[in-house]
């Protein structure tokens, strides 16, 4: 093919010292990546075109020992300098696409485990998601294996059985130390919310906190994608039942299903998470104290507190359209109504006749509407939405949730009502949001578990009785509500007068 006598490699050391600079350059974290990316049959393609770049190269020396087999001479102009550029290309080109397109296999796990842990390391975050995702199924895939009992196989085996266990143990290591970074997880819930709904896949596996301190995070910051959801999610689906949208990932994932909520424990780590703020946030608790302003039209959007309550909302909607056989943590309730007396600051005589004289007060009212649509909500139950093996069972109560709902609303009441800090101008505005509930309900005959359950709960307690106190305080109240509604809330006023005459014996 080359007529020259001469060998010409000054080509070839260029592009070699440019391969060694490239490689002496770029830093450790991208040197891992490329070992990741390539698998042997890819040093095995390098390996063949070096040697045919070689061959070429050396022509004149081949041929004189009679090592060089000719096809003929280059066609379509090319030549020898040319074929080799184009075989450089197209090598070039071919690992530049296997290093976009890794795919992760046991035997480069340990590889993978070192890059991500350096990217975590160096908080190159955004790095770290565009690296785990695509190969995240595959990681729990190869964290889930156990290996095989080397007893029952065969000795030659006991090598492959070997490398799949540690396999499996840095695999889990990999995701362990994903889920269980701080830092991370507050990036992720920031920006890139939708990716880690995939690790709780994860935190099943290896079991950590970090449903918690994802809700945490997601509450955290006012921007995030979910308090995005939950501006847009106003829609009602039947009753006091919000309509998830399609378009709302989060909020979909969170609760479509109410019984993987619970298998996840997303009820208790919004609890917590909201709790948590009442009690340590004095930051909040100042603005919350503060007069209602805008908090209805805006800053209720931007509020943990009232955001977790509207996260609560859905959860206990849908567990009850589901059939669920689980309070689902809505006593929960009752420990916000708590926190929020003990943080609230008695409000001037002229803001008291004020729907709601602060955001305090607004959520208040907010646990209360909500506990008391909880109570009725199972009147909209449709038997479709129920598995037919929770339909099935014996001990299926399709009122449930709503009976533990007036254990809640019970407790809140008292709370409120024995509180020196509210007016008694709310305390009936909040008694009246219960007797117009109870009303409603009264008038199904379906319900009538449920209003007797309430009546109950709210009169006489459920676990403790109530006390003397309440029971006057509650029965001044109740004189004071609009006569029709005391009319018709007669059930109510008769369970009030009783308690208070066994009181007097």
């Amino acid at each position: 093919m080359a007529t020259a006598t001469e060998i010409d490699t000054s080509s070839l050391l260029t592009i070699l010292g440019l391969i060694a600079a490239v490689w002496a350059l770029i830093s450790p974290t991208s040197k891992l990546r490329f070992r990741f990316c390539i698998a042997w049959f890819d040093w095995l393609i390098a390996s063949a075109v070096f040697l045919i770049v070689h061959y070429l190269v050396f022509e004149t020396t081949l041929k004189s020992v009679g090592l060089y087999y000719s096809l003929g001479p280059w066609r379509w102009g090319f030549d020898t300098s040319s074929a080799i550029y184009l075989l450089l290309l197209a090598t070039a080109i071919y690992f530049f696409w296997r290093t976009n397109s890794p795919k992760l296999v046991r035997g480069k796990i340990h590889i993978f485990r070192e890059l991500t842990e350096n990217l975590r390391l160096t908080k190159r975050y955004d790095e770290l998601v565009l690296l785990v995702e695509p190969q995240l199924s595959k990681l729990i895939g190869i964290a889930r294996l156990r290996g095989v009992d080397e007893r029952s196989i065969w000795q030659q085996l006991k090598f492959f059985c070997s490398s799949q266990k540690n396999a499996s143990t840095e695999a889990r290591e990999i995701l362990l130390n994903l889920i269980t970074s701080p830092e991370l997880t507050v990036h992720m819930a920031a920006a890139h919310p939708y990716f880690s709904l995939k690790l709780f896949e994860a935190d099943n596996l290896v079991h950590s906190d970090f449903i918690e301190h994802y809700i945490e995070a997601l509450l955290d910051v006012p921007g995030s994608r979910l308090y995005v959801e939950l501006k847009n999610n106003q829609n009602l689906n039947g009753g006091s039942r919000l309509y998830l949208l399609e378009n709302n990932r989060l909020l979909r994932f969170f609760f479509v299903n109410a019984s993987a909520a619970i298998d996840n424990g997303l009820d208790r780590a919004i609890g917590e998470t909201v709790y948590r703020r009442l009690d340590e946030d004095n930051k909040l608790a100042e603005a919350l104290n503060k007069p209602m302003g805008a908090y209805r039209e805006v800053g209720k959007f931007r509020c943990p507190i009232n955001s977790g309550i509207t996260l609560f909302e859905i959860m206990v909607h849908e567990g009850i359209h589901q059939g669920l056989q689980d309070h689902m943590w809505l006593h929960y309730f009752r420990h916000f109504a708590s926190k929020i007396l003990e943080k609230m600051t008695p409000s001037p005589d002229e803001d008291n006749f004020q729907e709601w004289p602060t955001p305090f007060h607004y959520l208040l009212y907010r646990l209360v509407s909500v506990t008391t649509d909880w109570c009725k909500q199972c009147e909209h139950i449709v038997d479709a939405e129920i598995p037919d093996a929770t339909r099935s069972d014996a001990r299926f109560d399709r009122h449930f949730i709503s009976k533990a709902a007036t254990e809640a609303l019970g407790d809140i009441l008292e709370y409120v009502v024995s509180n020196e800090k509210i007016s008694d101008h709310f305390k009936k505005y909040l008694l009246d949001i219960v007797l117009r509930s109870y009303t409603r309900a009264k008038n199904n005959t379906d319900l009538s578990d449920v209003t007797s359950s309430l009546i109950t709960n709210i009169i006489h307690g459920s676990d403790l009785p109530r006390s003397s106190q309440y029971h006057i305080k509650l029965q001044k109240l109740f004189e004071q509500s609009d006569h029709i509604l005391r009319l018709n809330a007669e059930p109510f006023g008769e369970a009030l007068i009783d308690a208070l005459s066994q009181i007097k014996k």
